[in-house]
């Protein structure tokens, strides 16, 4: 089986919607046979530090793992572009 992890969140700066979830999958099976895509968000703490990770996991069967990761890059980037969370000015 193989496994891409998009860390979504650096890029984004925002967890990935469903929409943009179903539209991945959409798009792998164009390249595989059969597709799992988890959205996830881990939220890591501790006394002095907090974290909220957003990625997405692609799991699939007897595909290459070089046309799998490209399609989920331009997915990734598509989706940054389409809609990113900018700060407010101060």
């Amino acid at each position: 089986m193989t496994e891409i992890v998009v860390n979504f969140g650096p890029l984004s700066g925002r967890e990935a919607t469903l929409a943009e979830v179903d539209r991945l999958a959409r798009r792998l099976l164009e390249v595989t046979g059969q597709v799992r895509v988890h959205a996830v968000r881990t939220h890591d703490m501790g006394p002095e530090s907090e974290s909220i990770v957003h990625q997405v996991v692609v799991e699939a069967d007897g595909s290459d793992a070089e046309t799998l990761r490209l399609v989920c890059e331009a997915w990734a980037v598509e989706c940054a572009d389409e809609r990113s969370v900018v700060p407010l000015p101060s």
